[in-house]
Protein backbone atom coordinates (compact mmCIF):
# COMPACT_ATOMS: atom_id res chain seq x y z
CA UNK A 1 0.00 0.00 0.00
CA UNK A 2 1.37 3.21 -0.92
CA UNK A 3 0.67 6.20 1.58
CA UNK A 4 0.46 9.74 0.14
CA UNK A 5 2.35 12.24 1.22
CA UNK A 6 1.09 15.24 2.54
CA UNK A 7 0.45 18.55 0.28
CA UNK A 8 3.05 21.38 0.25
CA UNK A 9 1.99 24.25 2.35
CA UNK A 10 1.74 26.27 -0.95
CA UNK A 11 -0.56 23.19 -2.65
CA UNK A 12 -2.70 23.78 1.23
CA UNK A 13 -2.82 27.96 0.85
CA UNK A 14 -4.40 27.31 -2.59
CA UNK A 15 -7.02 25.10 -1.44
CA UNK A 16 -7.27 27.74 1.57
CA UNK A 17 -8.28 30.47 -0.98
CA UNK A 18 -10.20 28.36 -3.33
CA UNK A 19 -12.56 27.57 -0.79
CA UNK A 20 -12.42 30.82 1.28
CA UNK A 21 -13.50 32.13 -2.00
CA UNK A 22 -16.16 29.96 -2.88
CA UNK A 23 -17.54 31.10 0.47
CA UNK A 24 -17.00 34.35 -0.25
CA UNK A 25 -19.06 34.87 -3.81
CA UNK A 26 -22.08 32.52 -2.04
CA UNK A 27 -22.13 35.12 0.91
CA UNK A 28 -22.59 37.82 -2.14
CA UNK A 29 -25.34 35.67 -4.00
CA UNK A 30 -26.88 35.60 -0.34
CA UNK A 31 -26.92 39.25 0.71
CA UNK A 32 -28.08 39.94 -2.42
CA UNK A 33 -31.12 37.57 -3.30
CA UNK A 34 -32.31 38.32 0.60
CA UNK A 35 -34.84 40.99 1.26
CA UNK A 36 -33.83 42.72 4.52
CA UNK A 37 -36.81 44.66 5.12
CA UNK A 38 -37.09 48.34 6.21
CA UNK A 39 -33.34 48.37 6.30
CA UNK A 40 -33.14 48.05 2.55
CA UNK A 41 -29.69 48.22 1.18
CA UNK A 42 -28.62 49.28 4.77
CA UNK A 43 -29.11 45.91 6.08
CA UNK A 44 -27.59 44.10 3.11
CA UNK A 45 -24.15 46.48 3.03
CA UNK A 46 -24.03 45.40 6.88
CA UNK A 47 -24.08 41.50 6.74
CA UNK A 48 -22.43 41.72 3.71
CA UNK A 49 -18.97 43.47 5.49
CA UNK A 50 -19.39 41.48 8.32
CA UNK A 51 -19.76 38.06 6.57
CA UNK A 52 -16.49 39.86 4.13
CA UNK A 53 -15.04 40.66 8.00
CA UNK A 54 -15.25 36.86 9.66
CA UNK A 55 -13.74 35.47 6.34
CA UNK A 56 -10.90 37.91 6.19
CA UNK A 57 -10.27 36.23 10.23
CA UNK A 58 -10.67 32.63 9.16
CA UNK A 59 -8.03 33.56 6.50
CA UNK A 60 -6.06 35.89 8.15
CA UNK A 61 -6.03 35.20 11.95
CA UNK A 62 -7.07 30.93 11.68
CA UNK A 63 -10.24 31.84 13.40
CA UNK A 64 -11.62 29.14 14.39
CA UNK A 65 -14.36 31.19 16.28
CA UNK A 66 -14.85 33.13 13.19
CA UNK A 67 -15.30 29.60 10.74
CA UNK A 68 -17.66 28.20 13.67
CA UNK A 69 -19.71 31.82 13.63
CA UNK A 70 -20.52 31.52 9.91
CA UNK A 71 -21.11 28.02 9.88
CA UNK A 72 -23.64 28.11 12.83
CA UNK A 73 -24.70 30.65 11.04
CA UNK A 74 -25.32 29.55 7.68
CA UNK A 75 -26.60 26.22 8.66
CA UNK A 76 -29.35 28.15 10.78
CA UNK A 77 -30.62 30.37 7.40
CA UNK A 78 -30.34 27.41 4.87
CA UNK A 79 -32.66 25.56 7.65
CA UNK A 80 -35.29 28.52 7.82
CA UNK A 81 -35.44 29.28 3.92
CA UNK A 82 -35.03 25.55 2.92
CA UNK A 83 -38.35 24.97 5.06
CA UNK A 84 -39.88 27.94 3.44
CA UNK A 85 -38.83 26.47 0.37
CA UNK A 86 -40.65 23.26 0.92
CA UNK A 87 -43.61 25.61 -0.06
CA UNK A 88 -42.44 25.44 -3.75
CA UNK A 89 -40.85 29.06 -3.11
CA UNK A 90 -37.63 28.80 -6.06
CA UNK A 91 -36.61 32.37 -4.41
CA UNK A 92 -36.37 30.68 -0.62
CA UNK A 93 -34.27 27.27 -2.08
CA UNK A 94 -31.92 30.07 -4.26
CA UNK A 95 -31.10 31.43 -0.77
CA UNK A 96 -30.85 28.37 1.04
CA UNK A 97 -28.28 27.16 -1.14
CA UNK A 98 -26.46 30.28 -1.10
CA UNK A 99 -25.96 29.76 2.54
CA UNK A 100 -25.18 25.95 2.22
CA UNK A 101 -22.38 27.56 -0.07
CA UNK A 102 -21.39 29.32 2.49
CA UNK A 103 -21.12 26.56 4.95
CA UNK A 104 -19.99 23.80 3.55
CA UNK A 105 -16.42 25.09 2.29
CA UNK A 106 -15.77 26.17 5.78
CA UNK A 107 -16.80 22.30 6.60
CA UNK A 108 -13.88 21.07 4.43
CA UNK A 109 -10.70 19.48 5.16
CA UNK A 110 -8.27 21.98 4.36
CA UNK A 111 -10.11 24.93 6.10
CA UNK A 112 -10.31 22.67 9.29
CA UNK A 113 -6.54 22.36 9.14
CA UNK A 114 -6.08 26.18 8.40
CA UNK A 115 -7.90 27.11 11.64
CA UNK A 116 -6.29 24.13 13.67
CA UNK A 117 -2.52 25.28 12.04
CA UNK A 118 -0.87 27.27 14.77
CA UNK A 119 1.37 30.28 13.12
Amino acid sequence: MERRSAPSADVQRARVRRLLGLSLICLACQVSLTDYGASGSGGAVLWFALGCWLIWMVASRRSSVARGLIVVTSLVGAAIYGAVALGADIHAAMIALAFLGQAVPLLAGPVREHVRRTR
